[in-house]
C-alpha cells in the first residue's frame, strides 16, 4: 500500500508581494510556485493567461509568469485561496516541476555568451595619415 499523498495544485497568498501565487508543488519545507499578475509580460517575456479562477478577484483575466520559482513555506499564507465552483487548475500549459518549459530564457542560442561574435572585425586604421 503506497501512503505517498498526491499533490494538489492551490492558490495562497504570497506574503512578499500580497498577491495570490499559483503553487504546483512542495519540496519539503519549500513551496515551488509561479506568480500571478495583472500584466501581459513580466521581464520582457509574455506571461500565460487565464480566466481568473480565484472566488475574490474579480473577473476577467489573470497571468501567471511562466518562471518557476522556490521559497519558504512561511513566505505563503496558512489558507489556500477559493476558487469559483467548478474550475479546473490543472494548466497543462504550466509543466510538471523539473521539467523544462520555454521560459524565454535569453540566452538560449547555440553560440556561448562569452564566446566572441565573427561578425566583429578589427578597425582599420587609415593609410598615409601620422
Amino acid at each position: 500500500m503506497n501512503s505517498k499523498k498526491t499533490f494538489r495544485r492551490h492558490f495562497r497568498i504570497y506574503f512578499k508581494n500580497n498577491h495570490p501565487s499559483y503553487i504546483i508543488d512542495e519540496e519539503g519545507n519549500v513551496y515551488v510556485f509561479h506568480r500571478m499578475t495583472h500584466s501581459k509580460t513580466s521581464g520582457g517575456r509574455t506571461n500565460l493567461s487565464f480566466d481568473n479562477p480565484l472566488l475574490r478577484g474579480g473577473d476577467g483575466k489573470i497571468y501567471i509568469v511562466k518562471k518557476e520559482q522556490k521559497d519558504k513555506k512561511s513566505k505563503f499564507s496558512a489558507f489556500e485561496l477559493e476558487l469559483k465552483p467548478n474550475v479546473d487548475i490543472s494548466f497543462p500549459e504550466i509543466k510538471k516541476v523539473g521539467e523544462t518549459s520555454d521560459t524565454g530564457s535569453h540566452h538560449t542560442n547555440s553560440r556561448s555568451r562569452y564566446e566572441s561574435s565573427t561578425l566583429i572585425k578589427a578597425k582599420k586604421t587609415k593609410k598615409g595619415k601620422k
